[in-house]
C-alpha cells in the first residue's frame, strides 16, 4: 500500500479473482472502480459494477466481489486523525469530522452505487480523477492536493445522501432545508444546535422555533437530534473499534449506560449487542 499521507492513504490494485485484503478502517474505505467488470457482493445479494462505479466497502465479513472482467481498483482509506486539526497544516480540517459522521450515520452500507444522481457522480468522478492523476504524478505537492480534493469528495457524497435521505420529499421553506443542512454538519457541536443559536442562526423566534421545526418535519427538534446521534453511535458500533463509553460521550450522553438505554428504547438493541452482530 502506498500511504500518501498520515491521515489516509491509496492503494491501487487489479485483481483477476479477488483476494481478502487484510485492512483495518478507522471509518470507511471508498472505492473506484478505474476498470473491469462484475459483481459486488454483500450478505448473499450482489450489485453489478463495471468502469466508473464508485462504492463505500463495507466493514462486514460476507463482502466481496465476483469479478467477472480482471478490474482495477482504487481504494482511499480514510483515518480518524484527517477531520483532526493538524498544527502543521494551513487548513484545519476538524470541521469536516461532521460530514463524516454524517455519511456513517445515514448512508446504508450495503453493496451497490454510492451516487444515484447522475450529476453528482459525474462531479464525484472528475475530483476522483485528479486523485488519481496526482497519485500518479507523486509530485512534492500531491499529497496535499488530495487532501483539498477529499474534502470536496465527502461535500458531493453528504449532498446525494441527503437528497436520498429525503426521498423525495420537497420542502417549500427554503430556510428550513439549510437548518436541516446544519443541524446534520454540526450535530457534534452543542452550542451550534442550541435553540437560541439555531434561532439567532437563522432569524426564527426563539419563542416560535420548537414549533417551526415540527411544522414542517412533523417531529420534535430534540426528537430529530437524538435519533441522529443514535444513527451515528449505531454506525460507529459496527463499524470502528471505538470503545462504548467513548462514543456514548463523544454524542453528548451522559455514559455508556444512557447510550445503551436510549438505543435499546429507538432501535430495540444496545451498542454491545449491535457490534457482536457485526462480529459474527
Amino acid at each position: 500500500m502506498d500511504v500518501m499521507h498520515d491521515t489516509f492513504s491509496i492503494e491501487i490494485v487489479e485483481y483477476d479473482e479477488w483476494k481478502n485484503r487484510n485492512r483495518k478502517n478507522n471509518y470507511f474505505e471508498l472505492v473506484y472502480i478505474l476498470n473491469g467488470k462484475g459483481f459486488h457482493r454483500v450478505n448473499d445479494t450482489d450489485y453489478a459494477y463495471e468502469k466508473s462505479g464508485i462504492f463505500l466497502l463495507p466493514a462486514a465479513k460476507c463482502h466481496q466481489y465476483i469479478i467477472e472482467k480482471p478490474t482495477r481498483f482504487l481504494f482511499i482509506r480514510f483515518v480518524g486523525s484527517y477531520f483532526l486539526p493538524d498544527s502543521n497544516s494551513y487548513i484545519d480540517y476538524s470541521n469536516w469530522f461532521s460530514r463524516l459522521n454524517f455519511i456513517m450515520g445515514n448512508h446504508h452500507h450495503l453493496a451497490g452505487e454510492l451516487i444515484n444522481h447522475p450529476d453528482d457522480k459525474k462531479q464525484l468522478k472528475r475530483l476522483l480523477d485528479v486523485i488519481l492523476y496526482e497519485y500518479n504524478q507523486k509530485d512534492i505537492c500531491s499529497a496535499f492536493i488530495i487532501q483539498n480534493i477529499l474534502v470536496s469528495v465527502l461535500a458531493v457524497i453528504c449532498r446525494n445522501i441527503q437528497h436520498r435521505n429525503w426521498g423525495g420529499r420537497t420542502f417549500n421553506d427554503d430556510k428550513f432545508v439549510d437548518l436541516l443542512n446544519f443541524i446534520s454538519f454540526n450535530i457534534l457541536d452543542p452550542q451550534k444546535l442550541s435553540v437560541k443559536y439555531l434561532s439567532q442562526q437563522f432569524h426564527i423566534s426563539e419563542t416560535y422555533f420548537s414549533e417551526y421545526f415540527k411544522r414542517n418535519s412533523s417531529e420534535r427538534f430534540q426528537d430529530y437530534l437524538l435519533k441522529s446521534k443514535l444513527r451515528i453511535a449505531q454506525s460507529r458500533a459496527k463499524f470502528t473499534d471505538l470503545p462504548i463509553q467513548e462514543i456514548a460521550l463523544d454524542l453528548g450522553f451522559t455514559d455508556s449506560s444512557h447510550l445503551n438505554r436510549m438505543m435499546k428504547n429507538h432501535f430495540g438493541k444496545g451498542m454491545r449487542e449491535i457490534r457482536k452482530e457485526m462480529q459474527e
